[in-house]
């Protein structure tokens, strides 16, 4: 392992302003004038008789509920008087736990409810919420929330502040509009979740959103949070029942792909079948035979204007339930100060299943286990992935990658009230016909009352281990995190990834790369001052450099002097950036972009200007206009990006991004579009069309998804997508390659 000298990291950290944040981050805390919640507890009763979910709180069963109707803000002012009044209600029986909601409305003609597509977006519209925390250990739970036309949408908890909107649980609940108001009624069952059946104290809250005071109002909260770090206490549920606690989901996929460019077609028929079993409340048994993603979302095709790989997002539902026992180091963590991004994860799902080209590869079949037993969580993963060919881009095979067996084994045990020790095991190369494993352990120190704010601290170190090299293999990081709503918040960061750290079933864009890095912001919250509500400032340093040598790579100050939001929800935001990069030849640090630039050391500067409308309005969206150096030339950006949601059942979208870029020798424009629109014939019935093109690659991709959801885990999609290239630079697409498939799937619950 490469070492570093304590007097070298000493002057790193000075000249990256680590130093300096971290001691004004923890000199300057403001106190807090937090209530007294320690008697949020409450015990709640078991029903007689389940209430008929159907938006309206007229059921007997919710008479005997438990009550609570001491909402009060956490944004914009937390700890004052919401501006209007909320009640939730909340009983049991064996099967399933029941929350009612009366979201009182002085204004009911303003009430926010734009989306009608069941699981959809809920960002911008009015809803109530309720999270739940089985486990009463502040780091893990559920959140589940209703709009008033009763679209539902749920979360996974990552951290105790991190919540996975990627989940996809199977609950049922619906709305109502009242006189005074809208109702909701929620269903959410044991075999959806997991808990302890011997610990009857659950960690839990209500919580309610009103877009058009941008405000947000909790029955808990501390540090503008009221996620399950930041809960009261619900005593005395007992008796929950799983069933048998198993889930068979068959499902029959038919696809069929043309590709143009090497004159091939197929098609297939295709059975599976994913099965779930509780082997007890606590620990979860998934099972995947002849897995079929062909319904999963497409990936977005802008362009990549950097030199790094592009990091997506996983979207596949095997993958995703549950993930959130494999998480490790530092992913899906946003801290203050963390600048790593997507390097070095030790776990990226996407390695299987998907080529280096983001073509879909065949996974023959595979499980997992995941789940707590005390203060123990555990996952284990394995699957095998199919043989499959390695193509160029003129349709060459050019490699046959041998069928691989994919494991992933991950471990942490609760230590202290709120942290975590955990360690990670991975074996297995998709990409290659080569053996590769990981190692790796991770501590994360949290403390959500310190000195008023919440502190997290976390350290992380991995190895790989890979047959082409014999040392250099590891990445560890070191980030320390303050944060609040408001007042002075910060962060700083060291990360460093060796020259050979390949990690077989995971990510990283950098190697031989070294990061110092701090963040400083101040938050200010108006309370009457006239249309501002909020407004911060902030300072962020960054250099990359290599670790080998220390040598620059590259480096930015950020000084963002102002971000504003008004009382009705506009924002708006200046960033000026001064950063030095040192660009190698034969390196195009300008990704798709392709732009010759000469060797050598580049110092530019750049504003950055953004502006946002209040997201609840019909028409919303946000413009930004950034400009400045670029390396040997100058370039200038607009972008504006609009949404229009015509009525609740048609939403159009455009984005639009054009950029001039001026060179001594030539003036270039690049131009990216993307035209969107989400039909909502029913909240079952929901048709997704997006057309993206890029006057730089001269290609087009139409993607079309078409989704009945029955009833919660019954589903039927139609997918057709088309990739096109305009080859003439005409405006006249040829199509390259088209896809067609359906998947019908049904969920037995026993």
């Amino acid at each position: 392992m490469t070492s570093i000298s304590a007097k070298l990291i000493a002057k790193r950290f000075f000249r990256s302003g680590f130093l300096a944040s971290f001691a004004i981050c923890t000199g300057l805390t403001l106190a807090q004038n937090t209530p007294d919640q320690a008697g949020k507890n409450f015990t709640i009763p078991r029903a007689d008789q389940a209430p008929v979910i159907d938006g309206l709180l007229s059921d007997t069963a919710w008479e005997n509920a438990a009550h609570v109707d001491q909402l009060l803000q956490v944004v914009p002012l937390e700890y004052r008087s919401a501006s209007e009044h909320t009640e939730a209600y909340i009983t049991y029986d064996e099967d399933a736990v029941y929350i009612g909601f009366f979201a009182h409305d002085s204004r009911p003609d303003e009430i926010t409810a734009n989306v009608l597509e069941q699981e959809g977006n809920l960002a911008n519209d009015d809803k109530v919420i309720v999270i739940l925390d089985p486990f009463n250990n502040q780091r893990s739970g559920y959140l589940f929330q209703i709009n008033p036309n009763g679209v539902r949408k749920e979360a996974i908890f990552v951290t105790g502040t991190q919540p996975n909107y990627a989940w996809a649980g199977i609950w049922n609940g619906t709305a109502q509009r009242v006189e005074g108001g809208w109702t909701a009624e929620f269903e959410i069952p044991f075999k959806s979740i997991s808990f302890d059946p011997n610990n009857g104290d659950w960690g839990v809250n209500f919580a309610r959103e009103l877009q058009r005071n941008q405000e947000e109002m909790a029955w808990y909260s501390n540090n503008g949070s009221y996620y399950p770090d930041s809960s009261g206490t619900m005593r005395g549920l007992t008796g929950g029942n799983q069933g048998i606690g198993l889930d068979v989901v068959p499902a029959i996929a038919g696809n069929s792909y043309e590709n143009k460019i090497v004159g091939s077609e197929e098609s297939d028929l295709e059975p599976s079948v994913d099965i779930f079993y509780k082997i007890t409340p606590q620990i979860n048994l998934a099972v995947t035979i002849n897995t079929d993603f062909s319904a999963t979302e497409a990936d977005t095709n802008t362009l990549n204007n950097s030199r790094f790989r592009r990091f997506f997002e996983e979207k596949r539902a095997f993958f995703l339930n549950d993930f959130d026992a494999f998480k490790f180091g530092l992913a899906d963590l946003d801290l203050d100060g963390a600048e790593s991004g997507n390097n070095a994860l030790a776990f990226y799902s996407r390695r299987i299943g998907i080529s280096e080209d983001g073509t879909p590869v065949n996974i023959i079949g595979g499980s997992k286990i995941s789940g707590r037993a005390g203060n123990t969580e555990f996952g284990a993963l394995v699957m095998r992935q199919d043989e499959f060919e390695v193509r160029d881009s003129n349709g060459n095979i050019t490699d046959i990658i041998n069928p691989t067996n994919a494991i992933v084994a991950r471990v942490s045990q609760t230590i202290f009230d709120e942290s975590k020790i955990g360690f990670i095991y991975t074996d297995g190369n998709p990409a290659e016909n080569e053996d590769n494993s990981l190692y790796g352990a991770d501590f994360h120190y949290r403390k959500t009352d310190f000195g008023g704010k919440s502190l997290d601290a976390v350290l992380m170190y991995q190895q790989t281990e890979d047959p082409d090299y014999t040392d250099n293999q590891s990445a560890y990081s070191a980030v320390f995190s303050i944060e609040d709503n408001q007042g002075f918040t910060g962060g700083a960061q060291y990360f460093a990834v060796e020259e050979n750290y390949h990690p077989g079933l995971g990510f990283t864009q950098r190697h031989n790369a070294e990061l110092f890095s701090s963040r400083l912001m101040h938050k200010w919250i108006f309370e009457d001052f006239g249309i501002l509500q909020e407004a911060a400032t902030l300072v962020e340093v960054e250099r990359w450099q290599f670790l080998d040598t220390g040598d620059l790579d590259s480096e930015k100050f950020t000084y963002v002097p102002f971000w504003l939001q008004l009382v009705r929800g506009d924002t708006f935001r200046l960033r000026l950036e001064r950063s030095e990069e040192v660009v190698f030849a034969g390196n195009n640090p300008s990704g798709d972009l392709g732009f010759d630039i000469p060797a050598g050391t580049y110092t530019d500067s750049l504003y950055d200007f953004r502006y946002q409308a209040p997201n609840y309005m019909d028409l919303r969206g946000n413009i930004e206009f950034k400009g400045g150096d670029f390396y040997s030339g100058k370039f200038t950006t607009i972008k504006p990006d609009l949404d229009w949601q015509v009525n609740r059942n048609i939403l159009l979208g455009v984005a639009y991004d054009l950029t001039k870029y001026e060179f001594d020798t030539e003036t270039v424009f690049t131009r990216e579009v993307e035209l969107s629109m989400n039909i909502t014939f029913t909240p079952s019935w929901t048709l997704a069309t997006k057309i993206e093109y890029d006057n730089v690659r001269r290609q087009a991709a139409f993607t079309n998804r078409l989704r009945w959801n029955i009833e919660p885990g019954q589903d039927l999609w139609i997918v057709f997508n088309q990739g096109m290239v305009d080859e003439d630079d005409d405006y006249k697409f040829a199509v390259q390659n088209t896809q067609a498939s359906f998947k019908f799937r049904y969920t037995f619950r026993y």
